[in-house]
C-alpha cells in the first residue's frame, strides 16, 4: 500500500482512467467503423496526407489487405461498392457491417487511397483465428450430423471461445431433451485463446423413462381416471422407444392438475404430494402420488340476488345442481352457460352470471350464491370480417354466410355462439384455441359516433331513407334466416393479431336518431309517462315492474385464420361388406370455380381455383370387390344465401355373388337449411346402370334389367337433427322423411323414414366414461316397377350384423331378389373399458325385415358384441369388431358371425 493515498482515492483515479480508456475506444471505433469518415492514406509514406482527396469521385478500385487464410475475392463478394461508381460514407459503412455479419473479422477499417489511376477504397481486416478441428467424443444415441447441426461449427468457421461454450450448453439440452437428464458435456479444447481445435466430451448416461405411475390414497377416483389427468406418461413395456420420457417439470403440473380435478368434484380439501424413486442406474423412474381426498363438500343451499327480468322460479328451472347434490364444477359451468344463454337470447349479451360459493363452517357444507347483472339488451350495428393467413385468398362472404345473425338484429348470444360454431366446422379455416375462429363483440356508441363524424345523422353505409326502426320484443323472438350472418362474443378481448386482409363491413339499416325511445320490451308498447305507476306491477295496467334500459349497439369482428385446405390422401381399408379397398383422394375445402388461374403465378401460389369455400373432391377407390371413381363439387352457400347445390359424377363397379353391377351416372342437389334443426335437401340423379354376368338359373326379374338400364329420379328429404355431434355423438336425435319418384325406363315410388335417437345413461363426475345407449330404426317402401338393383336388401356390419353382406332378403332359386318393404331395427349399448375411452365395447341386438310386401312375417333378430378400438395414428374412425348370433332367421338367410371394418388414412 502506498503511503498517504487512500483507497478510495486509488479506486477513484483508476475509475476514471478505465472511463477514459473507454472513451477513447468509443471515439476511434465511431470514427473508423460508422463511417463519419474513414482514414485517408497517401500515395506514399513521403506525402502523409498533404495531397488534397476528392471523396466525390468515382471509385478505381475496392482491395483488400490483411487477409490471410481468406481469399480476397471471397472477402469481396460480401461488399456491395463497385468499381466505376462513387462510394458515399453510408455505402462504406453498410459494407463494414456486412464484413463483421460473417463473424470472419476482428475488426474492419476502410482507408481511401489515392493512387496515379484514381481513388481506391481500402479494407483493412484482421482475421479472427479459424476452427482447424471439431471433435465430439462419447457419442452413442445421437448422430454426429444431429450435433453439428446443434452447435453449427465446422472446420473453417471463426474461432470464437463463446460461442464453443454456449455449444455445451447447447449440446446438454439436446441430451436433455431426448430424455438423457443425467448427460454430461465438457469443452477439452476450445476454451483457451490459443487453441484451434474443438473438442467436446460426451457422457451420455441412460436415457431416463416413466416405468410406473402409482396412486395412494385415492378412493372416489380410480387410477386410470388419475391417469388421463397427467402430462407424465408411461413408458408401455418399459421401452423408450415408445414414449414415457421423463421430465421433472411436468410433475408440477401433474399436481396443479390433479387438485383442480378434485376440486372440481367437490374435494376442496384435497391435499397432493409427490415421490419420484429412481433404480439403481437411475434410467428408470417410479412416480408415485400420494392422495388425501378429505371431504367431499355438498351444497346446503342455492341462492340467487340480482335478477329482475326473470323469475327466481324461471331461473331454477336452468340450475340443475340441486341442494343436498355434491359440488361439482363442471354441471356448475353448465347452468352458468344456460342462465347467460338465458339472458343472451334477449340481447343482454354482457349479463354476468357469477357463482359464489360460501364455505360454511360446518364441515363439508357450502351454499352456492348465483350473483346476476342483468345489463341491457344490444343490437348489432356492424359485423366486420378479418380473415388472415400467410396469404390469405378466401372471399370474407365465406367467413360471414354461417352467421345467424345480420346487421340491425338483437344481439342473440345463442345464436352467436352457434355461428361460431358453424365457422369452426368450416374446413376452411384453422382450428384450436389459438388460432380457431374468434369473434369480438365490442359496445358502441353510435350517436356519439355520428356527432363526431357529423355525416348528417347517418351512418356509413346507410341509406337516408331507411328511417324504420324494427320494434325491439322479447322473450318471444323468433329464428331469422339471413344471408350474411355471425359467431361468439368473447368480452371485448382482442382475439386474433395478424390480420392481413382490408375488412369487410356490414352495417345496420337503422338510424340512431330513433333508438328505440319509451318502448317497452314485452309487447312494443310505449311507456306510460306516470312517475308514480311506472315502477309498479300495481296500479297503472301499462306500468312496468322495473324501469328499462335503452338498447346499447355491438360490433361483431370475426376474426379466422386460413388453414391448409387442400389434401391428398391416402388410405386402404378392409371390412366384412366389401373386401380390401384402396383410396387416393384429392380434396380442396376452399375451392372458387368461378376463380380460373389467369396466369403461371396464378397456379404457383396457390390463388387459382380457391377462395370461393366451395368444396371440391376428386377420388379414386380401387377395390377387388367394389371400386368406385368420384369427382364432387359442392357451395354449401350458394351465391352467398342459405342454399347449398351439389353436382357430382362418378364411376362404380361391384361384384355381388348373384351378379356383377356398373353404373355411371351424375347428381343433381339442391337443399337449405331452415332452422338450427331442420333441413330441406332435393336431388336429381341420372344414372346408366348395366348388369351382367348373373347366376343361373337367373329369376325373371333380375333377367329384365340384364343390360344397360337408364335411371332417373327425383328426390326430397326432410331432415331434423339435433345431436350434439354428427360423429360418435351422445345426445339428441337425427330423423328423416324421404319420397322419391322414378321416370324413364322404371317408373316407380319410393317413401323411406330413417331415425336415430342417442341416450347417456352414466357418465363419470366429470362428464367422461359415458355409457350411451343409442336406438334406430329405418323404414322403406318401394313401388311393383323397382328394378332389382334398386330393391331393399339388409345385413352385414351397417345393416344387420349376424348375417352376410345383402344375406337378408327373399329369394329365387336361391338368388337374392331383394324386396320391396324393408323395416330395420338397432338397440346398442356402448361403454368404455379403458379411463381415456380409447377401448370401448358394445352390446347389441339388430332386427328386422326385407320382404315383397309390407308384413312382419319373416321377423329376424340378432344379438352379439363387440369393441371399439381407436388407434390416432390410423385416422378417426375406430376399428370395429362385432361377433353376432342370429336368434330368429329364414332358413335361406345366410349368416355371418363375425364382422369387422379397419381403416387406415393418411
Amino acid at each position: 500500500m502506498i503511503r498517504g493515498v487512500s483507497s478510495d482515492t486509488r479506486c477513484g483515479n483508476a475509475l476514471r482512467l478505465a472511463l477514459s480508456l473507454i472513451l477513447v475506444q468509443i471515439i476511434i471505433f465511431g470514427n473508423c467503423i460508422n463511417g463519419i469518415i474513414p482514414l485517408i492514406d497517401s500515395v506514399s509514406a513521403q506525402e502523409p496526407q498533404k495531397r488534397s482527396i476528392d471523396l466525390n469521385q468515382s471509385i478505381f478500385d475496392v482491395r483488400v489487405e490483411g487477409n490471410e487464410s481468406i481469399p480476397a475475392l471471397a472477402i469481396l463478394q460480401k461488399t456491395k461498392i463497385q468499381r466505376g461508381r462513387p462510394a458515399t460514407r453510408d455505402m462504406v459503412l453498410e459494407d463494414v457491417r456486412l464484413l463483421f455479419a460473417t463473424r470472419w473479422f476482428a475488426s474492419v477499417v476502410p482507408v481511401y487511397r489515392q493512387t496515379e489511376q484514381g481513388l481506391v477504397l481500402v479494407y483493412k481486416v484482421k482475421e479472427r483465428p479459424i476452427v482447424e478441428k471439431v471433435e465430439f467424443r462419447g457419442y452413442k444415441k445421437i448422430k454426429i450430423k444431429r450435433l453439428q447441426a446443434t452447435t453449427g461449427l465446422k472446420v473453417g468457421s471463426p474461432f470464437d471461445i463463446a460461442a464453443n461454450q454456449e455449444s455445451v450448453n447447447r449440446i446438454k439440452q439436446l441430451y436433455v431433451e431426448r430424455g438423457y437428464r443425467f448427460a454430461e458435456v465438457k469443452l477439452l479444447k476450445g476454451g483457451d485463446p490459443n487453441d484451434r481445435e474443438v473438442i467436446f466430451e460426451i457422457k451420455e448416461g441412460p436415457k431416463v423413462v416413466v416405468s410406473g405411475i402409482k396412486f395412494r390414497g385415492n378412493k372416489f377416483v380410480s387410477d386410470g381416471v388419475l391417469k388421463t389427468k397427467l402430462q407424465t406418461k408411461k413408458a408401455p413395456l418399459g421401452m423408450s422407444f415408445f414414449g414415457g420420457k421423463y421430465d421433472p417439470a411436468t410433475i408440477q403440473d401433474d399436481l396443479i392438475s390433479l387438485k383442480q380435478y378434485y376440486n372440481g368434484l367437490g374435494f376442496f380439501d384435497v391435499k397432493i404430494d409427490e415421490k419420484v424413486g429412481y433404480n439403481k442406474d437411475k434410467s428408470r423412474v417410479q412416480v408415485e402420488y400420494t392422495i388425501n381426498e378429505g371431504k367431499r363438500y355438498k351444497i346446503r343451499d342455492i341462492m340467487i340476488e340480482g335478477n329482475r327480468i326473470f323469475s327466481e322460479e324461471e331461473i331454477r328451472e336452468d340450475i340443475k345442481l340441486a341442494a343436498g347434490e355434491y359440488f361439482n364444477s363442471r354441471t356448475l359451468a353448465t347452468d352458468v352457460e344456460k342462465l347467460s344463454e338465458r339472458y343472451g337470447e334477449l340481447g343482454h349479451l354482457f349479463a354476468k352470471v357469477t357463482p359464489q360459493p360460501r364455505f360454511l363452517e360446518a364441515p363439508g357444507e357450502v351454499d352456492l350464491v348465483y350473483s346476476i347483472n342483468e345489463d341491457k339488451p344490444y343490437r348489432i350495428r356492424k359485423i366486420t370480417a378479418h380473415i388472415s393467413g400467410d396469404n390469405p385468398r378466401t372471399k370474407s362472404s365465406v367467413l360471414l354466410n354461417p352467421m345467424m345473425v345480420a346487421p340491425g338484429d338483437l344481439a342473440n348470444q345463442r345464436l352467436i355462439a352457434k355461428s361460431k360454431r358453424r365457422i369452426e366446422g368450416n374446413q376452411v379455416f384453422q382450428k384450436g384455441p389459438q388460432d380457431g375462429p374468434r369473434i369480438n363483440v365490442t359496445r358502441v356508441n353510435p350517436e356519439r359516433e355520428m356527432l363526431a363524424s357529423r355525416e348528417n345523422d347517418i351512418l356509413r353505409g346507410q341509406n337516408a331513407d331507411e328511417q324504420q326502426v324494427q320494434k325491439l320484443r322479447y322473450p318471444n323472438l323468433k329464428y331469422r334466416s339471413q344471408t350474411y350472418k355471425q359467431p361468439a362474443p368473447q368480452q371485448n378481448q382482442d382475439l386474433f393479431e395478424g390480420i392481413k386482409t382490408e375488412p369487410v363491413s356490414y352495417q345496420s339499416p337503422q338510424r340512431t336518431g330513433q333508438i328505440f325511445r319509451g318502448q317497452n320490451y314485452d309487447n312494443g308498447i310505449p311507456e306510460p309517462l306516470n312517475p308514480l305507476f311506472g315502477e309498479s306491477p300495481l296500479g297503472d295496467p301499462m306500468g312496468t315492474e322495473f324501469p328499462q334500459q335503452q338498447p346499447g349497439w355491438v360490433d361483431l369482428d370475426v376474426y379466422a385464420s386460413e388453414s391448409r385446405t387442400g389434401r391428398l390422401m391416402f388410405g386402404v381399408g378392409v371390412n366384412s361388406n366389401a373386401g380390401v379397398v384402396g383410396s387416393i383422394v384429392l380434396q380442396e375445402e376452399n375451392f372458387d370455380i368461378l376463380r380460373p388461374p389467369r396466369s403461371m403465378e396464378d397456379i404457383l401460389d396457390g390463388t387459382a381455383w380457391r377462395g370461393g369455400g366451395q368444396r371440391f373432391r376428386a377420388e379414386a377407390v380401387p377395390g377387388d370387390q367394389v371400386s368406385r371413381y368420384l369427382v364432387n363439387w359442392t357451395d354449401p352457400y350458394f351465391l352467398d344465401t342459405n342454399f347449398s347445390l351439389g353436382v357430382s359424377g362418378f364411376y362404380f363397379t361391384r361384384y355381388y355373388t348373384d351378379w356383377d353391377e356398373q353404373r355411371v351416372g351424375g347428381r343433381f342437389s339442391l337443399g337449405r337449411q331452415l332452422t338450427q334443426e331442420w333441413s330441406i335437401n332435393t336431388q336429381y340423379r341420372l344414372e346408366d346402370v348395366k348388369l351382367y354376368n348373373p347366376r343361373t338359373p337367373t329369376p325373371a326379374i333380375v333377367q329384365a334389367s340384364v343390360g344397360d338400364n337408364l335411371l332417373n329420379t327425383f328426390r326430397i328429404s326432410l331432415n331434423h337433427d339435433t345431436r350434439d355431434a354428427a360423429f360418435l355423438p351422445a345426445e339428441g336425435h337425427l330423423l328423416e322423411w324421404a319420397a322419391e319418384q322414378a321416370v324413364g325406363d322404371y317408373t316407380y315410388s319410393r317413401l323411406e323414414a330413417n331415425g336415430s335417437q342417442y341416450f347417456t345413461l352414466y357418465k363419470r363426475p366429470d362428464g367422461g366414461g359415458r355409457h350411451i345407449l343409442s336406438l334406430s330404426a329405418q323404414l322403406g317402401w318401394t313401388d311393383t316397377d323397382t328394378p332389382v338393383f334398386e330393391r331393399y336388401y339388409a345385413g352385414g356390419f351397417q345393416t344387420f350384423r349376424g348375417f352376410e353382406f345383402r344375406g337378408v332378403t327373399p329369394r329365387e332359386n336361391g338368388i337374392a331378389i331383394g324386396g320391396r318393404w324393408s323395416f330395420l331395427g338397432s338397440a346398442q349399448y356402448m361403454m368404455p373399458i379403458t379411463a381415456d375411452e380409447m377401448i370401448q365395447m358394445v352390446f347389441f341386438s339388430d332386427f328386422g325385415t326385407v320382404e315383397e310386401d309390407v308384413s312382419l312375417d319373416q321377423f329376424r333378430v340378432s344379438v352379439g358384441a363387440g369393441l371399439r378400438l381407436t388407434v390416432p395414428a390410423m385416422g378417426p374412425v375406430p376399428v370395429a369388431l362385432d361377433f353376432s348370433v342370429p336368434l330368429a332367421k329364414e332358413s335361406f338367410d345366410q349368416t355371418q358371425v363375425f364382422s369387422f371394418y379397419v381403416g387406415f388414412t393418411r
